[in-house]
């Protein structure tokens, strides 16, 4: 339901701080309510058709469910979802000057329990304290937009047209909203795990965890007393401090072949379930962790990996950005929009035969066939090895490139460039950040040609923002490391933090993804990345990508162009 607050214009969008924002989470920290014929084979059939009608606004028939505004709006299927509005958790939100109130079980039939005694005013002065639902007024709220006093809800919520079987699998789906405790929590335990591959290599699996085991010591440490506080302090305060817990720690460890990694995830959760994972790291992609989380409802937050998961199903793991296939769509981008004797001349792509290599190529040669670009050629390397001895005579293939891209890591890079080039003289080289990073530009030098980096990340330069990770690794006297991945295992575990500061003890998964969204903008915890921002549903939090030129003699790095946002594909 929703509750305009008077004086706002209708529809202008409006950040509220986050002491504002915690206010709305008062009304919804929740109290169990028993689930209606909870254990029954017909009950979770019902279960499920009232999550459809919820979540993806299906009715049980399959047809769409329809909604009208009392302003004659009409909505279907997926805009007339309640978690359009309410979100998945049920918690609701807040924008535009518009409440929109939680719909969980508790909120609804127990207000008391999650507005705590007394009455509480919105900051327009208006009353919150709402009245308790039962099944025939909720009945008659969805069905005619009116409270239980009969008063008329904000013109934006809709009435629905529902049978009365398919209302009542609504209801009693909004019924199990809260009442089941998650995974992973305890009275006095939060715990979380991170994910490492085992092909890793000891100083960047050290980077990631060296940094998470850190901070949740410090966290630890600095909420310790907050149990004992919670006994003396007002209703808010005490729903904040009884919010803490100890925060522990898992290192979930994948070996061997990727296709066992997701049995592998399942032991490591049966014996120990997590709240949430938080980092990681990869050597290749995140696939398997990424069924495994969207089977169990698991959030994975920003893992480091070079070929997250980009299409199919898809909302529990939250990407810094599409790693590979970001910069392949920037370069592409990049090279399209060149002259047209550059744009016609032909292009070289090199890659490893893993399945970074082929999300890098596969990705860029889509891209550029839309950009106008004449010419692609392949030069696919295996897997793993050396470079082959002939490696420029198998890259020439003509009259040589007028432009070469190499999908390589760093130390194919600098191989290539201790090698005699003959009569190979690409006009441009391309090298991906992501895979060689920014140092192997100058093994290739001047010589070879010009040489660009795509680079997603901040710039080189300028990086004041990291240098309170740098800082805060010093004071804690953690070992130097990668500092991409120290620096983003320190954004993901303070984005927990922040999130769950403002969850109350309201730990519910979904919960902490949609507060992980409205927050990923805001945050003060640096990144790798010089942007990032979600909305509903977005999983990709950095859009975009740099291309650099690589001026040797001491010049660093000049941007080439803005910062360049393609179009997802």
């Amino acid at each position: 339901m929703i509750v305009r607050s008077p004086g706002t214009a209708a529809g202008r969008e409006t950040r509220l701080p986050a002491a504002v924002l915690l206010l709305a989470v008062f009304f919804a920290a929740a109290a169990a309510l028993p689930p209606s014929h909870a254990g029954t084979a017909d009950a979770t059939a019902e279960m499920g058709a009232g999550m459809r009608m919820y979540r993806d606004g299906i009715l049980p028939s399959g047809e769409k469910m329809r909604a009208e505004t009392t302003g004659g709006v009409t909505f279907s299927g997926a805009m007339a979802a309640c978690a359009k509005c309410h979100r998945r958790s049920g918690m609701g939100s807040s924008e535009g000057g518009t409440r929109v109130r939680p719909v969980t079980g508790a909120a609804l039939y127990r207000p008391e329990e999650t507005l705590g005694t007394g009455t509480r005013q919105s900051l327009a002065g208006k009353s919150l304290n709402w009245s308790a639902y039962t099944d025939e007024t909720l009945a008659r709220a969805i069905r005619d937009g009116v409270d239980p006093e009969g008063r008329r809800f904000d013109a934006a919520m809709p009435r629905f047209d529902l049978a009365d079987a398919d209302l009542a699998h609504l209801i009693g789906y909004l019924k199990s909203l809260s009442t089941a405790g998650a995974p992973g929590v305890t009275d006095e335990v939060i715990r979380f795990a991170t994910v490492v591959d085992a092909g890793v290599s000891p100083a960047r699996r050290n980077a990631v965890t060296d940094v998470l085991r850190t901070f949740f010591r410090d966290k630890n440490a600095g909420t310790r007393n907050e149990t004992g506080r919670s006994r003396s302090a007002p209703w808010t305060g005490s729903r904040k401090l009884k919010a803490y817990r100890t925060w522990e720690l898992d290192v979930w460890e994948l070996s061997g072949p990727e296709e066992t990694w997701e049995a592998q995830l399942e032991e490591h959760y049966k014996g120990k379930p997590v709240f949430a994972l938080i980092s990681g790291v990869s050597a290749q992609g995140w696939e398997p962790v990424h069924r495994f989380c969207e089977r169990h409802g698991i959030p994975s937050l920003f893992p480091n990996t070079d070929a997250p998961v980009v299409s199919g199903p898809g909302y529990y793991t939250v990407y810094f950005s599409r790693g590979v296939m970001l910069e392949a769509d920037a370069l592409a981008r990049h090279l399209g929009g060149g002259p047209d004797d550059f744009r016609r001349g032909p292009v070289v792509q090199v890659y490893r035969d893993d399945e970074v290599g082929r999300a890098a190529a596969g990705t860029f040669r889509k891209s550029l066939a839309a950009s106008g670009v004449s010419e692609l050629r392949d030069v696919r390397l295996p897997a793993a090895g050396n470079l082959p001895e002939r490696i420029f005579d198998v890259l020439q293939g003509g009259n040589g490139p007028a432009t070469l891209i190499l999908w390589l890591p760093g130390s194919d890079v600098r191989r290539l460039g201790e090698r005699p080039w003959g009569a190979f003289p690409p006009g441009r080289i391309y090298l991906s950040s992501t895979l060689a990073g920014t140092a192997a530009a100058a093994a290739l030098g001047a010589p070879n040609g010009e040489v660009y980096v795509v680079h997603p990340f901040a710039l080189p330069k300028g990086s004041g923002e990291r240098d309170r990770v740098r800082i805060w690794l010093a004071a804690r006297k953690v070992p130097p490391g990668d500092e991409r991945l120290q620096t983003n295992a320190f954004f993901a575990a303070g984005i927990t933090g922040d999130a769950l500061d403002r969850m109350l003890d309201f730990f519910s998964r979904d919960y902490l993804l949609e507060w992980v969204e409205h927050m990923a903008e805001e945050s003060v915890n640096p990144s790798a990345y010089p942007r990032l921002s979600l909305g509903p549903g977005q999983r990709f939090a950095s859009k975009g990508s740099y291309i650099l030129r690589y001026e040797p003699n001491g010049g660093g790095f000049l941007p080439a162009g803005g910062w360049i946002v393609p179009e997802s594909r």
